[in-house]
């Protein structure tokens, strides 16, 4: 065709498709929400919960079974037998283990994320879609404080509640106490960072996806607004574990009352700063110390007891001061959360 009537390409141009186009493409999050919203995604159906539970619950079997074997075959080759009364491990290897089995939750819930909802990881981890690193680093700063106090507070109160700290020989030696500290420096990050990713992360946004937006079926009625509301979202996350624990442990009241504070705590400020960032900070800074106090205070083998759980409690758990300990470093640690994060301008509902 001549200039005047302009010049047609052959064969004709592809229409450019974008990435939300793509059939293969990750869900779109919707905008405008706040973080416990953010697993109502483009992608989304009523049967999205129910496939993710499910698949869940099938990795966490085989992940149980994995480790089962691994805990036999380091066990044989260090001399047990085959009998499951006989299975015995080093008390490093145990404690090495039992977090291994914790941090192995980071690579499930990715895949759940990913794979089962098909939406970004991202969207785990802030309103932002990313891990807000200047934000993490802060929370943590912010975290030594109350842990600190806390600490401080313990060590001339732990001889009233029998909380006395042993010898290196009574530990096992100086090498094994070495050898423990070393495998809690390099693990308790990953099983804290696994915790939240699940109880704060994938929990709280699966309950929080089911209230139906208001201009969905049902979504003028009271459930739904109930629904898309924080409460239910933070109730979850904050008390799951506490009810898994007081049902496995149920001599221990004052040890599931600190664990359902600190879970709430860290339940609501995962909602109040738009990401997993804050609970993240507390919960390594406190496992921590946490783990190593207990290693000092009762020896090795007092992890694998259950005295402690994992989720960053403040020393001397299962008598009365675990429980104020926990109160006072939540407290002081979410008010100085809030304010940094108002200061700061932190996101709290992902953009439009």
């Amino acid at each position: 065709m001549n200039a005047d009537r302009g010049v047609w390409a052959w064969p004709p141009p592809s229409p450019v498709r974008t990435r939300e186009q793509h059939p293969f493409a990750p869900a779109v999050v919707p905008g405008g929400e706040s973080y416990h919203r953010l697993g109502r995604t483009s992608w989304y159906r009523w049967w999205t919960p129910l496939l993710t539970l499910a698949v869940l619950g099938v990795l966490v079997f085989f992940l149980w079974v994995a480790m089962a074997l691994a805990v036999t075959l380091v066990a044989v080759l260090g001399g047990s037998g085959l009998a499951p009364e006989s299975v015995r491990v080093g008390e490093i290897a145990g404690l090495a283990f039992g977090l291994i089995t914790a941090a192995l939750f980071i690579p499930i819930t990715v895949f759940l994320v990913r794979v089962v909802q098909w939406r970004r990881v991202g969207s785990l981890i802030s309103v932002e879609g990313r891990a807000r690193s200047r934000w993490l680093l802060r929370c943590a700063a912010l975290a030594v404080v109350p842990v600190a106090l806390a600490t401080a507070a313990y060590v001339p109160l732990a001889g009233r509640f029998g909380l006395e700290p042993v010898s290196a020989e009574a530990a096992g030696g100086g090498r094994v106490l070495l050898a423990a500290l070393f495998v809690i420096a390099l693990l308790v990050p990953f099983q804290s960072l696994a915790e939240e990713l699940t109880l704060r992360g994938l929990v709280m946004q699966l309950v929080g996806a089911l209230g139906a937006r208001p201009a969905e079926a049902g979504g003028s009625g009271a459930v739904a607004r109930v629904l898309r509301s924080p409460w239910p979202a933070v109730l979850a996350g904050g008390t799951l574990f506490p009810a898994i624990y007081a049902s496995t442990h149920p001599g221990m009241p004052w040890t599931t009352a600190a664990l359902a504070v600190l879970g709430l705590a860290l339940s609501w400020l995962t909602w109040r700063t738009g990401g997993l960032e804050a609970a993240i900070g507390l919960h390594v800074v406190s496992a921590l110390v946490q783990f190593t106090l207990t290693v000092l205070a009762g020896g090795i083998t007092a992890i694998g007891t259950g005295v402690v759980v994992g989720a960053g409690l403040a020393p001397g758990a299962g008598t009365p001061l675990v429980l104020a300990l926990t109160v006072a470093q939540t407290g002081l640690y979410a008010l100085l959360v809030r304010r940094a994060a108002r200061r700061a301008g932190v996101h709290r509902v992902s953009a439009a």
